[in-house]
Parts: structure tokens; sequence; C-alpha cells
């Protein structure tokens, strides 16, 4: 089997998706401006959550829920493409040689579309997460800047297809269940309601699956991608095919890709495992 065409031009992802990305940005403000306006006065039909309201009853908070709302479309179209390349179509797996060279450069469309989403998704997060005091901090701006800066290198000098169909992709499906659990916790539901019993399906669908994808494939992916980069380092094949642009895999990468499974491990252990114990307990949030 051989790799469908690896484009030559290192800027040329960039090129091609430069207008995907404008109208993603555009989207997503236009999709978040506009559900903020219509939820102006909603401190009547969907109060927030006493935590969530410092103003004094009623109070509104259409920024949380905007925000719920606009990042959802990013965050199910990633997971969406890449749990659909990773274990239905596997194009991840089948679209390219199985060989270090073909899983770190062959070309993947759904490499290439999974790298212009979510670069358009995070750094579109990074800038609207500076309005919502909730989401605003140093640990959040961090994941959202290296998840950005993976995407456009991905994108940009045409690497990682293979592996970004995972690490950007496959691994936002915890994601998916995790836009319903904060719905539910900034806007609490009524008791017996359907949409309660949405939040009590998604929460272990979420602590399942963050542990399943975030925690163990993590590491296992991880394995398999350190082996691929130092044998196309040694072999010297990472500058015959990408001169000048093994500094990717090596110093971002890499780095990137512990510095990332650790803050997922810190907030499993405790962030999430937590809560959902409490959860269990009854003793709330």
């Amino acid at each position: 089997m051989t790799s469908s065409p690896v484009p030559t031009s290192p800027y040329g992802g960039v090129a091609r998706r430069s207008r995907t990305i404008l109208l993603g940005l555009v989207a997503l403000t236009v999709v978040y401006l506009a559900v903020f306006l219509l939820m102006q006065d909603s401190g009547d039909y969907l109060p927030p959550a006493d935590k969530y309201c410092t103003t004094g009853r009623p109070c509104s908070r259409p920024d949380l829920f905007a925000f719920q709302v606009s990042a959802g479309f990013g965050i199910f179209y990633c997971g969406m493409l890449g749990f659909h390349s990773w274990h239905v179509s596997r194009r991840a797996h089948t679209g390219i040689p199985s060989t270090p060279e073909g899983r770190l450069f062959g070309y993947l469309e759904e490499g290439e579309k999974m790298a212009t989403a979510l670069f358009t998704f995070q750094v579109w997060d990074f800038f609207i997460t500076l309005f919502i005091p909730e989401h605003f901090g140093p640990i959040m701006l961090t994941h959202h800047a290296m998840a950005a800066i993976v995407s456009w290198f991905s994108l940009s000098h045409q690497v990682l297809h293979h592996y970004g169909i995972f690490f950007l992709g496959v691994t936002e499906v915890s994601s998916m269940f995790l836009v319903f659990v904060d719905m539910g916790r900034y806007f609490p539901p009524a008791a017996g309601s359907k949409f309660g019993l949405l939040i009590s399906i998604c929460g272990p669908m979420f602590l399942v699956t963050f542990f399943v994808y975030r925690i163990v494939i993590w590491w296992v992916v991880s394995y398999t991608l350190w082996k691929d980069v130092f044998h196309v380092i040694r072999t010297g094949s990472a500058e015959r095919l990408r001169p000048g642009k093994s500094f990717v895999l090596k110093y971002i990468y890499l780095p990137f890709n512990v510095l990332l499974g650790l803050l997922q491990m810190y907030w499993f252990s405790y962030v999430i495992l937590p809560g959902a114990i409490k959860t269990v307990r009854g003793e709330g949030l």
C-alpha cells in the first residue's frame, strides 16, 4: 500500500484551509453572539446555579449558555470525525503505510480536516475564554494554546495526520459528554426532567471515555509516537521527507504530548474522579 501524495509546500495545508479557518472562526463567533443576545433575560426559565449567580435573583448567564452551545459544534465535529476515522472507516490506519514514515508523514485528508478544525476551535476558545470568568485561568489557556500550536504545525508542515486523528479528534469523544455535564453544572436541571436524565447518563460516560481515551489509550498511542519519532530521526528520513522541520517532532510534539498527558492525569485524579465520588455520595459538586 502506498500513501496519498504528500504536499511538498511546507505551508500547503494552511493555504488550502485558510478560508475554512476564517469561516469557522466567524461561524463560532456568530453562534455565540446570537445565543448570548437571545438569552439576555433567561433567568426566569434557565436560572444558573447559585455559585454562578452573584448579582442576586433573578439573574442570567447567557455567556455560559452561549459558550456551551458554540463550543459544542467544534467539539462534536472533532470527536465524531476522529471516532469515525479511527474506529469505523479506519482510514487513520488503512489510508497510510503502516510504517513510522507513513504514520508521521503520510497524507490523510481526514487528518488535515482534523488539524484545521481543532486549530480553529482552540483559537476561538482561547480568546472567548478571556471573557468568561469560569473558564479564564492559566491552565485552560495553556491547554488551548498548546492544542492550537500542535494543530497549526500538523497543518502547516503536513505531519502526524495519523496521530492527529487520535490526539486531536478521538480524545474529544469524552468532551462530547462533558458539554452536557457542564451545562447541567451551570444550569441544574429540574428533578425528574428529561434533561436531568440526559445528564445522569452523560456523567458516567464522560468519566469512562476520559479514562479510556485520555489516560489509558493516550499513553499506548504515545509510546508508538515516540518510537516512530526516534526512528525517523535516527535513520534520517525525517530530514529527507521534511527538510529542516524535524525540530517540530523533537521539540514541539514530544514535549507537548507528555505535558498534555500529565495535565489530563492531573484533571482525572484531582478534579474529575473526586467530583464523581461526591456525586455518588450525594454531596453535590
